[in-house]
């Protein structure tokens, strides 16, 4: 068993390797599965983001033959005892969690009943790749109330984002005085 990168694969695979274990991105894992198949070789992929970006699950190619030599594995995520243990020891009771729009949220779900049996206010909120455009809907859509209570709300965010995505979303928070100097955010990444 013998793990590479993946520009050293042709290669290993001329040595006789006898399994690849990978942990690439998407697109390099779905050619790397097309060789492994092609060669027989068993393949282990461990998915990941490289560039600090949320993780979503890859969609890997379906094999000609139907005989897959690729197992995808996603590593189990700890954001949910994270996220619980974070909250408890700040005394949030009412908060929000920013998410951009291509993040697996199916795995805060443990965290959103664990928050609801607490009795905590925890609302979800997806921000689009034009996060300009969240907070241009916030002003057309609400009124100055709603607005205000939304500020308070505001106050306490988790972001799982990416962090160039925290970095843009920060701004416009700022730059649409939406955040305040009392606000609590947390970046959480996994």
């Amino acid at each position: 068993l013998l793990y590479c990168p993946r520009y050293h694969a042709c290669e290993l695979m001329n040595q006789g390797i006898l399994a690849l274990v990978t942990s690439t991105g998407c697109a390099a894992a779905s050619a790397l599965q097309s060789l492994t198949d092609a060669m027989h070789i068993p393949h282990l992929f461990i998915q990941r983001n490289g560039d600090g970006a949320p993780r979503t699950a890859c969609q890997l190619n379906p094999s000609p033959e139907g005989e897959s030599y690729t197992l995808a594995a996603r590593p189990p995520v700890r954001i949910n005892d994270v996220l619980l243990t974070l909250v408890s020891e700040l005394h949030w009771q009412k908060f929000i969690i920013f998410y951009e729009s291509d993040y697996d949220i199916r795995g805060l779900q443990t965290f959103m009943d664990q928050s609801s049996r607490m009795g905590l206010d925890v609302s979800l909120q997806r921000v689009d790749r034009n996060v300009s455009r969240v907070f241009t809907d916030l002003f057309n859509t609400m009124r100055t109330e709603e607005l205000n209570r939304y500020r308070d709300t505001l106050r306490r965010a988790v972001l799982l984002m990416s962090p160039r995505g925290a970095q843009v979303f920060i701004h416009q928070a700022v730059e649409t005085n939406l955040a305040s100097k009392d606000s609590h955010w947390v970046y959480a990444n996994e």
